[in-house]
């Protein structure tokens, strides 16, 4: 399985928007249910951040779109170019996103997995991401125990 994770140029985590990340670092995860490992394959540009690197708005790295954004085709257009650099992966750690970015690459075959705003590290944030996954997987009914 491939999952990426959005990086600034220093390639630590980018905690805004990952439609305004300027790369993005592509992990391969292999093993079983006993065993599981995880290494870097590659570093790839946003293809979105190339091309508008000097007109983002404090709106969009914020991740704050309004209601006629969230609405205008335009605008959801705008996410699927996320698909240019992470289309190869299954799925997308992330602290902030709107819900375009999600349901746009949720159609491109992309899951956004929420990674919490605390985490800094992004080998934290992957085996956050493996212990979330391998729970979610498991877990049949969780309930109240107070």
């Amino acid at each position: 399985m491939m999952i990426a994770v959005p990086v600034d140029n220093d390639l630590t985590f980018y905690h805004d928007n990952p439609f305004t990340a300027p790369k993005f670092a592509i992990y391969s995860i292999e093993g079983d249910k006993t065993n599981v490992s995880f290494s870097k394959s590659a570093i790839v540009e946003n293809h979105r951040h190339l091309f508008k690197c000097n007109i983002i708005e404090e709106s969009q790295i914020a991740c704050d779109c309004d209601m006629d954004a969230k609405k205008d085709i335009e605008h959801i257009c705008e996410h699927y170019s996320l698909l240019e650099s992470i289309s190869n992966c299954s799925y997308l750690l992330a602290d902030k996103y709107c819900e375009n970015t999600s349901n746009t690459l949720k159609k491109g075959g992309v899951i956004v997995f929420k990674i919490p705003t605390f985490i800094k590290d992004i080998n934290v944030a992957i085996k956050n991401f493996l212990i979330g996954a391998s729970l979610a997987n498991k877990v049949q009914y969780i309930h109240n125990a107070s």
